[in-house]
């Protein structure tokens, strides 16, 4: 449908369920002035065809201005917007599920993401202790160490919680959107390539045609950083000559 030009059109009689031929794009031009409508009129249930016809009877031009709505990331969502332009609409039904676990589990996931800031500062401080210290020094050597040991106690806390939060969503495979600490490649191309995605299909009747969705400003690490109050770039100009 989406890669073959050539397909045939047919309508559907639903009083019988027969297929009658049509000519398509052709039979559209034919029909002069306002061509797809008149086409429409003679009925809209159709078998077969490709994405020619279909833009044809929408009398449009644009890919953008469709929505398409599919529950196949890579036969849908991947093809008809790397392929058509479209925009598209991901039905994942495993959704609803992943966010309710997701809320009753968001102290962990709070208590990780603290952790593991708490554990890069301690990385940060070691850094300074080295850089400013002679490590040669019986003192300095005994705060390094116990530097280490609470960098350890930190880590094993961090692989519990992170345990636990994976268990929380399948005990053996995890959550779908995480791998670790980090986004799965399913969550990758959910992301990267659904315009939109939900649950089911009648959840984008909540809403009235003229709705607006718009991308979030995404951020990359070094903007993650900045962007933290607490950073140590936030104490001086990191760029003065």
């Amino acid at each position: 449908y989406m890669v073959d030009p050539y397909l045939n059109l047919f309508r559907i009689r639903p009083e019988d369920g027969s297929l009658l031929n049509t000519d398509g794009l052709f039979e559209i031009e034919a029909l002069g002035e306002n061509g797809a409508e008149k086409f429409l009129k003679m009925g809209k249930v159709f078998q077969g065809g490709n994405w020619k016809h279909l833009q044809a009877m929408l009398e449009t031009q644009a890919g953008e201005e469709i929505l398409y709505v599919g529950d196949h990331l890579y036969a849908d969502v991947l093809r008809s917007k790397r392929t058509l332009g479209w925009r598209s609409a991901f039905i994942l039904p495993e959704l609803a599920d992943q966010m309710k676990v997701f809320s009753q589990q968001k102290y962990v996931a709070t208590q990780i993401t603290e952790l593991r800031k708490l554990r890069d500062e301690l990385s940060l401080y070691t850094e300074t202790v080295k850089r400013s210290s002679d490590i040669n020094s019986d003192e300095v050597d005994q705060t390094l160490e116990e530097l280490r040991e609470d960098d350890e106690t930190l880590k094993a806390t961090l692989s519990q919680l992170a345990e636990c939060w994976h268990a929380a969503f399948h005990p053996v495979w995890g959550s779908m959107f995480n791998a670790g600490y980090q986004d799965s490649r399913f969550a990758f191309y959910v992301s990267n390539y659904a315009c939109l995605y939900t649950s089911k299909a009648t959840n984008l009747g909540l809403f009235s045609i003229s709705r607006g969705f718009r991308t979030t400003l995404e951020l990359i690490p070094h903007d993650n950083m900045l962007a933290d109050s607490g950073t140590e770039f936030s104490e001086f100009d990191a760029w003065e000559s």
